[in-house]
């Protein structure tokens, strides 16, 4: 009997660590994916073109009779802007972009047919930029410390003057480039902090360049983003 006891003893343990389930694997960390960021930067100006404000004329020709010309440029200024977006694939991120600046409208009058001294007017405009676009990563190995990367995007350009007496909208698009540097810890390869430095071309077509075609303007900044 003894010897029965301690056989069933010995059994027990043996079929219940049978009967336990296989341990599960661990489960891959999650991949921050929502990314935000904020920074600043500086926009060059745009050469908005010579326009004269003109009558038609009863003369035989039928040519127009110039009043005054002007000339209006678009005066380079500092915006801030913020920016979230979305990592699709570890080379692809899509995001939206939101960029505020208050830059001078300078016109310059001349050539007066009453031949007044030329003058310059001035007003402030506050300019909002909303695009939707892309950038792809061109390296993706965690032992690089810059991160180069393409961008690209369009959205909409609207400028407010001063005081809100006139409201205008345009299209804007831009393709540019930049530097990534991770700071901080990282998660499944992904950093979950950064520093990134952008130069864009943008394209604008009308708002305040109605008229003028499409006038380029260079955009750069910085920026520190986080990830989620």
């Amino acid at each position: 009997m003894a010897v029965a006891v301690c056989a069933l003893a010995i059994a027990t343990p043996a079929a219940a660590q049978a009967r336990r389930p296989p341990a599960r694997p661990p489960r891959a960390p999650r991949v921050p994916r929502v990314e935000l960021g904020i920074g600043a930067g500086f926009a060059g100006g745009l050469t908005l073109g010579q326009r004269d404000a003109a009558l038609l004329s009863n003369n035989a020709t039928g040519s127009p009779f110039r009043l005054f010309s002007t000339d209006t440029r678009l005066a380079p200024a500092a915006l801030v802007e913020g920016r979230v977006g979305y990592r699709v694939t570890s080379h692809l991120t899509v995001e939206g972009l939101l960029t505020v600046g208050r830059p001078d409208l300078t016109s310059s009058l001349s050539a007066d047919t009453e031949n007044a001294p030329a003058v310059e007017a001035t007003s402030r405009l506050t300019e909002y930029v909303i695009t939707g676009g892309a950038i792809w990563r061109l390296a993706t190995s965690p032992r690089r410390r810059w991160t180069p990367f393409v961008s690209g995007g369009a959205g909409v350009a609207r400028h407010v003057h001063e005081g809100q007496t006139l409201i205008e909208s345009g299209v804007d698009g831009y393709v540019g480039g930049g530097l990534i540097y991770p700071i901080g810890s990282r998660r499944a390869g992904v950093s979950r902090a950064g520093l990134r430095v952008d130069a864009r071309l943008h394209m604008l077509n009308g708002g305040v360049a109605e008229g003028a075609g499409v006038s380029p303007r260079g955009v750069v900044t910085g920026s520190v983003f986080m990830t989620f």
